[in-house]
């Protein structure tokens, strides 16, 4: 009985520790090659791949070496290769961008490289372990599946307590080490209960020094980020060159002040000597010049007071996606007769907007923390404008940008309201699809959508990757001069509204084309393949 349930142990723990791996991978990959559907498919794949690898080399090496020692050395190798992601994640991820062998093989390659090998070596666990308990032909299936059965037990307890409490509190690379130092002790109890004493003895000084290296990977701050660390590693800017109006100056040597693994996301504040950034996985999201809480260091954050321009009436605003909260601590500063209700979906976020960005707190800026689409669908308030502002730099919340959810979104604006919203593309060429796709959505629901591009000296063309902010209503359009008159007298009586005159002269009149890309809906919204493949 004793052997049966550390035999059981051991089995339940290792498929723990590979399903939870393949969840913390998805935060090691993050910051290199974001969330997108690859970075998951790649690591799914790649894990099963490994699992279909180590059940047959398990099986092999459990018939030429049916003995106990086997299965605790293949929890201590396992364990290793746990233990190395923290280690060799930084080289192997920065290798392959530098190399960039596109946007669904970097992916790939990263997790063959990190998370195949250990995938591999666990996954010959359950056979090993199934040819020890093995006692006669009559009952190996039972044996066979009662094993199998307590691996994907331990999977599915791996997955819950990884992706549900163990990355929000301790961190990925913490997680990794803990994982470690759990296969070494579960290897040590086993070899314990076959009286293997010195096996043991090794097994527990293994999960001795996981534990050691798990409170030495705990999450640190007040470090300096190097300029590996600090760019802005999307697969978009890389290979379409980055957007300039959504990046430091100079990468190297940013002040880390925070960093946490939320629910969604791999998260740092971090500051150079003037300006404060939030960062989500591998791109930059709000930034903050540190003499001017309300000033905006990203150039696009200022085009939202273009609802002002186009709607001088508006009192009641919805702004989904807080981040730093840049656009909307302005707005409620410029314009006090504004009524402001944020909407972010991770409540870290919300508490480093607060904390480290300035964020009043203030009746008229209210902040939920719930999905955007969610809250809308729930909420029947109805609202002067919509300002959306949920773009990732290699991803999007897709479901916030299709037909259905825009034909919502004009559900509950009154009478002449507008949206506007920040996206990231291109106007034409062939790195515009994602963009056009999202302009074709926007026409099929509003008869007036209006592109004001953020273009910096030195931009050229439709072709280049910028911030690209979207407009639509359904009113008529007024011409530039119009909308620029106008905001001139806006501008008189706010005391530190922004100068649009600029944001409204470059507004895109030409017709675009949406030739060749769909209608994004529910049913269909390949944003992924839009946005990273040309």
């Amino acid at each position: 009985m004793r052997r049966a349930v550390a035999v059981g142990g051991a089995v339940f723990v290792s498929g723990a520790v590979v399903l939870g791996m393949e969840i913390a991978a998805s935060r090691v990959l993050a910051p290199f090659f974001g969330n997108s559907l690859f970075v998951w498919g790649a690591l799914i794949g790649i894990v099963l791949a490994g699992l279909s690898i180590g059940y047959w080399a398990g099986g092999v090496l459990a018939d030429r070496w049916p003995e106990p020692r086997l299965l605790a050395a293949v929890m201590g190798l396992g364990a290793l290769g746990v233990l190395a992601i923290p280690v060799l994640d930084g080289p192997v991820l920065k290798g392959i961008v530098e190399w960039d062998p596109g946007p669904r093989l970097n992916p790939v390659l990263a997790a063959i490289a990190l998370f195949g090998p250990p995938s591999i070596v666990l996954a010959g666990v359950a056979p090993i372990a199934v040819r020890l308990r093995a006692r006669s032909m009559t009952t190996l299936g039972q044996t066979a599946g009662r094993l199998f059965a307590i691996s994907t037990a331990g999977s599915i307890a791996g997955t819950f307590a990884t992706a549900f409490w163990l990355i929000p509190e301790v961190g990925t690379d913490q997680l990794l080490g803990i994982a470690a130092a759990t296969l070494f002790v579960a290897a040590a109890l086993f070899a314990a209960a076959e009286r293997l004493a010195v096996t043991a003895a090794i097994a527990l000084a293994g999960g001795m020094l996981a534990a050691g290296a798990a409170v030495s990977l705990a999450p640190e701050t007040g470090g300096l980020l190097d300029e590996a660390q600090a760019r802005n590693w999307s697969p978009l800017y890389r290979r379409a060159g980055f957007d300039r109006s959504q990046e430091p100056r100079v990468a190297e040597g940013l002040t880390l002040r925070y960093a946490k693994d939320t629910r969604y996301h791999r998260l740092s504040v971090a500051d150079d000597e003037t300006t404060r950034y939030l960062r989500f996985d591998n791109s930059y999201q709000s930034g903050m010049p540190l003499a001017r809480p309300f000033g905006t260091a990203f150039e696009y954050a200022d085009f939202f007071h273009l609802a002002l321009a186009y709607k001088p009436d508006a009192r009641d605003i919805l702004f989904v996606g807080l981040g730093g909260g840049s656009s909307p601590k302005r707005l409620w500063r410029d314009f006090p007769q504004l009524r402001i209700q944020a909407v972010e979906l991770d409540p870290v976020v919300v508490d480093v907007a607060y904390d480290y960005f300035a964020l009043p707190r203030d009746p008229r800026l209210k902040v939920a923390v719930d999905d955007g689409r969610r809250y809308l669908d729930r909420e029947e308030r109805r609202w002067d404008v919509v300002m959306i502002d949920a773009f990732y730099a290699d991803a999007i919340p897709f479901h916030l940008f299709t037909n259905e959810f825009l034909d919502l979104v004009r559900s509950r604006l009154n009478p002449g309201g507008l949206v506007i919203t920040n996206t990231i593309g291109a106007i034409a060429g062939r790195r515009s699809r994602l963009f056009r796709s999202v302009y074709r959505t926007y026409r099929s629901v509003f008869p007036t959508v209006l592109v004001h591009p953020t273009i910096l000296p030195g931009d050229q063309g439709d072709e280049g990757i910028r911030n690209l902010i979207v407009v639509a209503t359904d009113q008529a359009a007024p011409n530039k001069k119009f909308l620029a008159e106008r905001w001139a007298k806006i501008r008189a009586g706010s005391r530190g509204a922004p100068n649009l005159e600029k944001a409204i002269g470059d507004r895109h009149d030409r017709p675009i084309s949406v030739a060749g890309v769909p209608t994004l809906t529910d049913d269909f919204a390949p944003t992924d393949s839009l946005l990273l493949v040309e």
